[in-house]
């Protein structure tokens, strides 16, 4: 089957020791910044996310409960964590820093990967509204792809409260406005044009809608056009939240590698400001995406500021494997015996061998064994040992697994 889902095929030993490696860098990582690592739950009230996200009402994995509630199996980490965390750090004031290696049931494409479910680590920090925490969350999202040998990275970064504070002083329709944002986040010139045109706002306004989609590019100049394109306070304010950022990951030594862009938006609609994608040289996808939702918590009864991203672990693995990142498979066991007849004293020394912290393997000649799965490989017989074509004591077995 050669079509088949990646959800369906086996994940071999070498893939999850180079998925073992890259979660323990990351999770290094989260522990250098100070974070906790937790699980969120792995089910969900299908009645919250279809509240929340109804774009991705489709992508959901249901189920139902032995109660009859229908439920979804994770398909996101920041939601629940936002609302358990609403149940138990009820003070709003407290900062907290968690970070998460979990499952994420919804579906993905990557170059020539696909499938219904992915790994996601990430970080969340929660109570402090400040951008400097915004620079320290993009800052761990860099470490974590340096921390894997991935340093050629771009920064696109934006602030969706820009866009927010133009599109709330236009006074358009429900209909309408959702157009625009469509046309935008798209960059559909011609469509938003012809929309634009249309649409019961004066000149300047229209020449300002007209212009965020192409909104981007180098720091300086980007910043200079999004301030003169200003039309009220808030926006003001965006830009120069967006240049307070700008400022930590500069100092961080991230300056050169930021491209500003006004106009991208994220597909989970809770961000409400800084909002940021990080790709690798050639990749067709960002490996981490971002921001802060300063407006998601109060739905659970705690409002707090909080800011965070995700990496999807799934397309960060197809990277690194066709950019040689990945470590070669190293044998998971320390020796392979091989033999012809079992006794005594090859289960007694097999025993001895594994109480002593070694991973050893017996296996009857009748078998076959790839000799590249285990360090050692050598051939048992009447109280002897051969490797090859040497006759070797047992202490000089040993001894070849103790310099291994």
């Amino acid at each position: 089957m050669a079509k088949t889902l990646d959800d369906m095929k086996m994940v071999h030993e070498e893939e999850m020791q180079n998925y073992d490696r890259i979660q323990e860098a990351v999770t290094r990582v989260m522990h250098r910044h100070g974070c906790k690592i937790i699980q969120t739950p792995a089910f969900e009230e299908y009645d919250t996310y279809s509240r929340l996200f109804p774009q991705l009402k489709r992508e959901m994995v249901k189920t139902i409960d032995t109660d009859g509630q229908v439920l979804v199996m994770r398909p996101d980490v920041t939601v629940p964590l936002v609302r358990t965390v609403a149940r138990e750090y009820p003070d709003p004031h407290q900062l907290l820093k968690f970070g998460y290696v979990s499952t994420v049931f919804r579906e993905f494409f990557g170059k020539s990967t696909h499938g219904k479910y992915f790994t996601q680590s990430g970080v969340e920090v929660l109570g402090d509204p400040t951008a400097e925490c915004d620079g320290e969350v993009i800052v761990m999202a860099l470490e974590f792809l340096e921390s894997v040998g991935i340093t050629d990275v771009r920064i696109d970064l934006g602030n969706v409260s820009y866009m927010h504070a133009l599109f709330g002083s236009l006074g358009l329709q429900d209909e309408e406005l959702a157009l625009v944002k469509e046309y935008t986040a798209r960059r559909n010139l011609v469509a938003l044009k012809e929309l634009v045109e249309a649409l019961p706002v004066n000149c300047r306004q229209k020449e300002v809608l007209m212009e965020i989609p192409e909104l981007f590019g180098e720091c300086k100049e980007t910043f200079r056009k999004a301030e003169a394109y200003c039309l009220n306070w808030n926006m003001k304010k965006a830009v120069q939240r967006l240049r307070d950022v700008y400022a930590y990951l500069d100092a961080s030594g991230y300056g050169d590698k930021i491209q500003i862009d006004f106009g991208f938006n994220s597909h989970m609609g809770y961000y409400t400001d800084i909002v940021f994608k990080v790709y690798a040289d050639g990749a067709l996808y960002s490996l981490i995406s971002g921001g802060r939702y300063d407006e998601l918590a109060s739905r659970f009864k705690v409002p707090r500021p909080a800011c965070g991203f995700g990496m999807n672990m799934n397309l960060l693995y197809e990277y690194m494997e066709e950019a040689g990142l990945l470590e070669q498979h190293i044998p998971s066991c320390d020796l392979a015996i091989g033999y012809s007849k079992v006794d005594r004293h090859l289960v007694e020394l097999l025993h001895r061998w594994r109480s002593e912290g070694y991973s050893v393997f017996g296996f009857s000649l009748q078998n076959r064994v790839v000799p590249g799965d285990y360090r050692i490989c050598a051939m048992y017989r009447d109280g002897k040992f051969m490797i090859g074509n040497e006759l070797v004591t047992e202490e000089e077995i040993k001894r070849r697994m103790e310099a291994v």
